[in-house]
């Protein structure tokens, strides 16, 4: 009796031996991710907010954002609009860090409003574990915004927004990706504050910085705009639908008929020949017989 349990006690341990080989490797595996914020926590719409961590699960980290107005499950910070549960993605280097800059004015600020949101990360390749972090983001009291947020090629764009109280006109420059002036509009301020001017958009694809500004304003109104490219245009021809199925072997050549003259065969010549020959042989024996009667 000894023994057996003894032998039992011994197998007992073994496979408690193996199971924690087996399972601490794994949970080594599944590894951390973490998320944090530079600064103090508050944030005007249309800051710059810079969040970074760790990822020792993979190589490549998913932000996602969600709270007032936005998908519980989140979507990308750039593309609010987006699919809900997609993000955006900030690379893992060798130290298993990751830096994510979110340029708040670039995307559809109209979206936001003065709340906590939370942004989540999770490993692009197993987003099962996640972490996050909130912000309290402001409206702030003077701003800017495009409508669309998005325009195409040769779309109408207007710019709206909040300036500061006793200013006549806010000048709107359109500066081009390197920084130059292409455009420049004047638009009225009314009684309130607000102001809203509509251009053509006639520039090319591309991103854009839009800023506000009156020599009476203590801070410029920043806005960033992405013209979209134009999308290609797909030519569907109409396909005429056959009734009766087609094997694979057929050819749509086939379908010129072209009639080729037949030629008579040396079979039917020789036969031609004999049955002449024996109408003739036949005649001439009709004929004598005929004479040999008289």
């Amino acid at each position: 009796m000894v023994t057996t349990l003894g032998k039992s006690f011994f197998l007992t341990l073994c496979l408690l031996c193996a199971v924690m080989c087996i399972v601490t490797p794994t949970a080594a595996a599944n590894g951390t991710i973490t998320i944090a914020y530079r600064g103090a926590g508050g944030n005007y719409i249309g800051d710059t907010i810079i969040f970074d961590g760790t990822n020792t699960i993979g190589n490549v980290t998913l932000i996602k954002m969600s709270g007032l107005g936005l998908p519980p499950e989140g979507v990308p910070p750039y593309d609010l609009s987006g699919t809900p549960g997609s993000g955006n993605t900030a690379l893992v280097n060798e130290n298993g860090m990751w830096t994510f800059s979110w340029y708040s004015y670039l995307g559809d600020t109209s979206k936001l409003q003065t709340s906590r949101y939370t942004f989540i990360v999770s490993d692009l390749s197993r987003p099962e574990q996640t972490a996050t972090t909130s912000v309290m983001l402001k409206k702030p009291e003077f701003y800017m915004t495009a409508i669309p947020a998005s325009p195409g090629v040769g779309d109408y764009i207007t710019i709206q927004g909040m300036a500061e109280r006793g200013v006549g006109y806010v000048k709107i420059d359109v500066l081009d990706p390197s920084g130059t002036v292409i455009h420049t509009f004047m638009s009225p301020v009314s009684y309130d504050g607000s102001f809203a001017y509509s251009f053509h958009g006639d520039m090319s694809p591309g991103q854009y910085n839009i800023i506000g500004s009156n020599p009476s304003m203590k801070n410029n109104l920043a806005l960033g705009l992405t013209i979209a490219a134009p999308k290609t245009t797909t030519t569907t021809q109409s396909t005429s639908v056959l009734t009766t199925p087609i094997p694979m072997e057929t050819t749509f050549e086939a379908a010129t008929v072209t009639t080729i003259p037949q030629t008579p065969s040396k079979t039917g010549i020789a036969s031609t020949t004999i049955i002449l020959s024996l109408c003739f042989f036949g005649a001439i024996l009709v004929v004598r017989s005929g004479m040999k009667n008289k």
